[in-house]
């Protein structure tokens, strides 16, 4: 026991940090343990969105393969041009090591959660003295699910399309969905603290690396950075008189190499250039955010971070966790990338300082007061969060997207993988999200937003498997897919589609409840 109360002090972290540590490293793990409880084999994919996380195996794949990723999902021939610095270590780690595609990213997981803890304490420590306040912050930066999101859902206000809304924003800025298949977001996100807290104190190289790994991991953060940068060196300059410092500077520079990298891509890559109109704002019908659903979704935070504003701003970041709310916003209405929303990624982090800060500032401390006080913590937390497992829950349940897999489907694509005739994949949405990074192939429908006429694709390939479509429809859609093969897998309400395929069948092999076509070339 000795021993190990040296190591906690070691550590630096006090009771209460190593509880929140290991509340937030459980929370990370609460929907893949509950996927392995079933006792089937899973995809790997625990966020609420598996068919992102599939794409990314997809990625992890081909970076392993080829260092440069392509567009799998459009039957095209591949061009190259995606390196993700992440990505591309998973992919290695598979290669090499032999570990499953779905593991190299997992891996990521205990890096996420170290990253986000330290990043959210790193920043609560500049600011709040240990103690209350500083568990107040790390509470409300990590765990705080805004209650508005799940208001809506159980009182039904305004039906699914109102709910969806109040998700997306909500699942935008709360640091547990970063920890459900999204690694890379909580990695970026959290390391912002770390570049603001180096470029304060002119670490030139450190501020600008990590500026750069920021933007390159997560565009939008890496455009919030720099302008935080750059609106402080401003203010202190009108203020002193002093013109920035390359310290500071370093920070737009390092952002500015993979945005130039991005914008090259989108404006010259056919699969960028897609990807950016499929996922532009507004592009889907349920892709909107009314200004009152944000002021709402904000406001738990935002009105007590408010009082903060009062307090003076009297050094560097003072002033930066000051404007980083505000140049959240700017980025987000800016409407710059392929999807903006992202631009609320981390705005939780100053706000939950900021409120801490404001409340104390206008609220004596005392015992009936820290009551309170946990009871807005609770309040804050633990609704949003009971919400956001029920949503979890659904996905799966609705099984939308695959994120478990039959011993039989397992043993088609192993047998396409293995197959050594080329060619790509003709099936539905629900398996193109997976087959890719199962069999390294590609496939005619799959990711939203890398599959050409991505809507079109899926109501056919709908139609195909699961409607009436005739056999000459049939026969047109799979010349016209370019496919070598056709995928069924064990899902009910399937059709037995080779007496569809007539005279372009080559061969049936099938693995009890899944089945590949063989198509004559």
């Amino acid at each position: 026991m000795t021993r190990v109360r040296r190591w906690i002090t070691w550590a630096g972290l006090d009771r209460t940090e190593w509880w929140l540590l290991g509340a937030l490293g459980a929370l990370s793990m609460v929907v893949i343990a509950a996927l392995l409880t079933k006792g089937r084999e899973i995809t790997g994919a625990d966020g609420l969105l598996a068919s992102d996380q599939l794409q990314y195996f997809t990625w992890i794949r081909q970076a392993g393969d080829h260092i440069l990723v392509g567009n799998e999902y459009d039957m095209r021939p591949d061009n190259r041009v995606f390196l993700h610095p992440g990505f591309l270590i998973s992919g290695l780690l598979h290669r090499g090591l032999g570990i499953s595609v779905p593991l190299s990213y997992l891996l990521w997981k205990p890096v996420a959660v170290g990253v986000m803890f330290a990043g959210a304490l790193a920043y609560a420590r500049r600011f709040l003295p240990a103690g209350g306040q500083r568990h107040a912050a790390l509470i409300l930066s990590l765990f705080a699910a805004m209650p508005v999101a799940a208001f809506v859902a159980w009182s039904g206000w305004g039906g699914k399309p109102r709910q969806y809304t109040f998700d997306f924003i909500t699942g935008e800025m709360w640091s547990g969905q970063y920890l459900w298949g999204y690694l890379m977001t909580g990695i970026a996100v959290f390391l912002m603290p770390f570049v603001l807290l180096a470029a304060e104190r002119r670490r030139i190289w450190l501020a600008g690396g990590l500026a750069l790994l920021v933007a390159w991991l997560q565009p939008w953060q890496g455009g919030t950075l720099a302008l935080i940068v750059v609106v402080v060196e401003a203010i202190r300059w009108r203020r002193t008189g002093r013109r920035p410092q390359f310290g500071a500077v370093a920070v737009p520079v390092g952002v500015a190499i993979p945005a130039i990298y991005y914008f090259l891509i989108s404006k010259y890559d056919a699969a960028w250039e897609l990807a950016g109109k499929s996922n532009a704002a507004g592009s889907q019908e349920t892709w909107h955010w009314p200004w009152w659903a944000i002021v709402l979704a904000l406001a738990p935070l935002a009105v007590p971070a408010a009082l903060a504003y009062r307090l003076p701003a009297r050094d560097w970041q003072a002033t930066a966790i000051r404007v980083w709310p505000f140049a959240a916003l700017v980025v987000y209405l800016a409407n710059v990338g392929t999807f903006p929303y992202h631009a609320f990624q981390g705005i939780q982090i100053p706000l939950a300082i900021l409120a801490v800060q404001g409340v104390v500032s206008v609220w004596p401390q005392g015992r009936p007061y820290r009551a309170l006080a946990l009871g807005a913590l609770a309040l804050m937390t633990l609704p949003g969060i009971a919400h956001k497992l029920d949503v979890a829950r659904n996905s799966v349940h609705v099984a939308g997207d695959p994120y478990f897999i039959f011993p039989d489907e397992q043993k088609a694509l192993t047998a396409l993988e293995d197959d050594p005739r080329p060619g790509g994949v003709l099936a539905t949405t629900y398996d193109g999200h997976m087959i890719p990074y199962k069999t390294g192939r590609e496939v005619y429908v799959g990711a939203l937003s890398w599959t050409p006429d991505w809507g079109d694709r899926v109501e056919e390939t709908r139609r195909m498997f699961e409607g009436d479509m005739s056999a000459a429809d049939v026969q047109a859609l799979t010349r016209r897919s370019g496919a070598r093969f056709v995928f069924t897998d064990c899902r009910a309400g399937l059709r037995d589609v080779g007496p569809l395929l007539g005279p372009l069948l080559e061969t049936t092999e099938r693995f009890g409840c899944a089945t590949v076509y063989v198509l004559k070339r």
